[in-house]
């Protein structure tokens, strides 16, 4: 195995995850606290404030993914220690309460039942200072590659990402899965027309049946609101990149999922409940697609992109990678690794992806990513419906 696996170290959790960052957060279990959360963390420096998407008032699935996907947030091995807040002490004590399934304790403090802004900035910079004061005394310690859980996300996509980069990463992503590592990739509606495969590389029979149903779910959805995803995908950046049909841009998104058996589907937000490499049922929108790989315990994500796209999440470090030359120098400050010799023809497939093991390991270990030094840091979760 590659010199990456060597020496990555990680910080210990009570439910035996380990995380690669040493946060504190304050998360809003409803979009009407997110002023109280950004006042907090801004009077105390470092802590990581995690908005709410939307407020109360919501049904059913959204319901269920909006609270599995705070839970799986404020339980994330990265996150050392989280404060929930809420208007109304039952809505941060829902979020608190799937949270400590998970394995992790998680306080939570009331607007309404402390009285005002004032007293909870007061409170809540104090239980934020003692959980800082708590994280700094967390030592890291050996982590092994079987104990992470990787997120594959591409965006931006254009002819490079299908033909080096993407092919790359598969190849990396092979190494984690026959690490004992966990990869998870999502954006089913990002395989229409890559069916085949997915029923060929399935791991059973109702994994095979369960993958194909749930990228031809979004393909259903869309029709119903009169949208053709064939007419609509790839997108005007995609085609301005070289992309033609959906297939061409779906077998290159597969191509990061490597060559190895997939297991089966996980929710959004959901933890894949075993290592190998796992499809997560979530929409194709950047922020809201690695925000669903964070909820499920990504304790980083590996992002393509062709064109540039910027996006990286607050908690899971998200690593840039790109072939395009023009892209490597244009946005040179927004990327991670750059592959653009393979497309020169001066690296091979291979070499990529050691390139990306590189950063990986360098990311694992401390190393800030783009997205984390220029503060371009975004979370979203998706929703289906309205609220009432």
């Amino acid at each position: 195995m590659t010199p990456w696996t060597e020496g990555l170290t990680g910080y210990p959790r009570e439910n035996g995850r380990k995380g690669i960052r040493n946060l504190v957060a304050v998360m809003a279990a409803a979009d009407n606290v997110n002023p109280l959360a950004r006042h907090l963390a801004a009077r105390n420096p470092e802590v990581v404030c995690l908005p709410a998407s939307y407020g109360r008032g919501q049904m059913g699935r959204d319901f269920e993914v909006s609270l599995r996907a705070m839970a799986g947030l404020a339980a994330h091995p990265n996150i050392a220690g989280c404060l929930v807040v809420s208007f109304e002490p039952e809505s941060s004590e829902r979020v608190a309460h799937l949270a400590r399934q998970l394995g992790r304790p998680v306080e939570t403090l009331s607007f309404l039942k402390l009285g005002g802004m004032e007293e909870c900035l007061g409170l809540g910079g104090k239980i934020l200072r003692r959980m800082q004061d708590a994280s700094a005394r967390i030592e890291r310690v050996p982590l092994a590659v079987s104990e992470l859980t990787v997120g594959l996300e591409c965006g931006g996509s254009d002819a490079t990402s299908g033909l080096f980069a993407n092919p790359a990463l598969g190849v990396f992503t092979d190494w984690v899965v026959d690490s004992g590592g966990t990869a998870v990739f999502s954006e089913p509606v990002e395989c229409l027309g890559g069916e085949a495969l997915l029923r060929e590389r399935a791991a059973s029979p109702q994994a095979a049946a369960r993958l194909v149903s749930t990228v031809h779910a979004y393909n259903e959805l869309a029709r119903e609101h009169g949208v053709d995803l064939g007419g609509t995908n790839p997108t005007p950046d995609n085609i301005a990149g070289g992309l033609t049909t959906i297939e061409e841009k779906s077998l290159g998104a597969l191509a990061k999922t490597g060559s190895r058996k997939i297991m089966g589907v996980v929710c959004y937000g959901e933890a894949a409940p075993g290592p190998g490499l796992w499809m997560m049922d979530a929409p194709a929108a950047a922020v809201e697609n690695v925000t669903a790989l964070a909820a499920g315990g990504a304790q980083l994500v590996c992002f393509v992109t062709g064109t540039g796209n910027p996006t990286g999440h607050p908690v899971s470090p998200t690593v840039k990678i790109s072939a395009n030359p023009r892209t490597a120098d244009r946005m040179k400050a927004h990327l991670d690794v750059d592959l653009a010799d393979m497309l020169r023809g001066t690296m091979n497939v291979v070499q990529g992806a050691e390139a990306i093991a590189a950063s990986v390991g360098q990311v694992v270990n401390g190393e800030r990513t783009a997205a984390e030094r220029l503060g371009y840091l975004e979370t979203n979760i998706s929703r289906i419906g309205p609220s009432v």
